[in-house]
């Protein structure tokens, strides 16, 4: 076998394995993909760094309107509005998830998931010492602050509804 056959040495990359769709200016991958919906934007975005880095993430409208995709029903996601991202249904607390905060819902697009909602926000620090549980019956932290406000609240709503039903059947009031 003479040297003459072989076109390319060892060390260089074969070059038909370039594609001709990356060969193309960037001004038409950003044409492409403008064109594309969810989640075919997103498998672009997943193929290499470089369009990883070209097409920019998806805005939270963007995400909401795929939120209606079947991809989206399949696997029950939702949008979280601080993050920019899908999550799972089981990273949201059972108040996004419903009435006007569903998917569709007129607001929808004040819906965040758990790990957004407990972050700190201007620098103040929480202390998560009390759990609760989810409508899966996981386990979630709340912070103290949270807690004992929610704590407020259910004995103010006790006491009236207690007070009501005394009244209503004439007991004494302490």
């Amino acid at each position: 076998m003479s040297s003459s056959d072989d076109t390319t040495s060892p060390s260089e990359p074969p070059t038909d394995l370039v594609s001709p769709f990356m060969n193309l200016p960037t001004e038409l991958h950003i044409l492409i993909a403008n064109y594309l919906i969810f989640p075919d934007i997103i498998h672009l975005k997943l193929t290499c760094a470089y369009f990883n880095h070209l097409i920019p993430p998806l805005s939270h409208r963007e995400l909401l309107d795929a939120e209606l995709t079947d991809f989206a029903w399949d696997h029950d996601l939702y949008a979280c509005r601080y993050c920019l991202r899908f999550r799972p249904a089981a990273k949201f607390a059972d108040r996004m998830l419903r009435r006007r905060r569903r998917r569709c819902g007129r607001d929808a697009v004040k819906r965040f998931c758990v790990d957004c909602g407990l972050m700190p926000r201007r620098g103040a620090a929480r202390n998560f010492t009390y759990a609760m549980l989810d409508r899966h019956k996981n386990g979630m932290k709340v912070c103290a602050d949270c807690w004992d406000e929610r704590l407020k609240r259910q004995e103010h709503l006790y006491g009236e509804v207690l007070g009501d039903l005394s009244s209503a059947y004439g007991c004494p009031s302490d």
